[in-house]
């Protein structure tokens, strides 16, 4: 049976796991960020101890890890929709901006 520490770290790990999917699921990057920190937090206690991990703390680290392996490639293919966003902004701010510049000129003539 883990020790009180251990459980109670496996919890949080497991509850920090639970929200960060839901964050994931609503896509709320702020939220993601910020689990994120708690999460880096916890494994960074974690490490420092000098105690070896219980069998249940280290399966609650690697449902953590698979759930990054589906974190990462959704953050960075919102990313890429954000910035093919502001792309888009971009290319047409500049197309306007030619175009009222061709008139301008026309209208010089």
């Amino acid at each position: 049976m883990p020790s009180a520490p251990d459980r109670y770290q496996q919890l949080k790990l497991i509850t920090l796991g639970e929200q960060m999917a839901a964050a994931l699921k609503a896509q709320d990057w702020d939220s993601v960020g910020g689990i994120d920190l708690r999460i880096r937090e916890c494994l960074q206690e974690l490490a420092a101890s000098e105690e070896v991990l219980s069998p249940e703390l280290e399966k609650a680290k690697q449902q953590l890890q698979q759930l990054y392996a589906r974190v990462l490639p959704a953050y960075a293919e919102a990313c890429e929709k954000l910035r093919q966003l502001l792309l888009a902004h971009v290319d047409y701010s500049e197309a306007r901006s030619a175009y009222l510049r061709t008139g301008l000129l026309q209208g010089e003539k």
